[in-house]
């Protein structure tokens, strides 16, 4: 393939790998989220509990699949850089997630409902901080 369309194809192919590891960090949230509601937690103050467990394993994953060919920062660096990004998408998300419940109603299906929609629109806030902000194409 020549260098040019190697290069077209690049964010696509992240993309893809991303909206992979989001669907794992969707699960490991929804699963952190309903474990800790049921338990007794508040759904709102659980919620941002669930986020930093799924935004760890998404940088993990990030890291070492989706944009694995890129520079890195020091990974205590990358990953503070990668939180960062991430609580900006998730401010879009839990205003989301916040606004759908108020609609809704609670019930633990709502609760997976708001955060499916949060974690939507979010998508393209963080993979755009996570390319440009976090995984910096390396220089040629």
């Amino acid at each position: 393939m020549r260098p040019a369309k190697a290069e077209l194809m690049r964010p696509t192919r992240q993309f893809t790998r991303f909206l992979a590891v989001g669907t794992l960090g969707f699960i490991v949230d929804a699963g952190t989220l309903l474990l800790l509601v049921s338990a007794g937690g508040d759904p709102y103050v659980m919620r941002l509990v669930s986020f930093a467990v799924a935004v760890s394993v998404t940088w993990w994953c990030n890291r070492n699949w989706t944009f694995r060919s890129a520079s890195r920062l020091a990974w205590q660096a990358e990953y503070l850089r990668y939180f960062g990004v991430q609580t900006a998408g998730a401010a879009v998300n839990y205003a989301f997630y916040a606004g759908v419940l108020t609609v809704i109603g609670l019930t633990a299906l709502n609760l997976v409902l708001a955060l499916a929609v949060g974690s939507f629109v979010a998508l393209v806030v963080n993979f755009s901080g996570a390319r440009a902000l976090v995984f910096k194409p390396r220089p040629a």
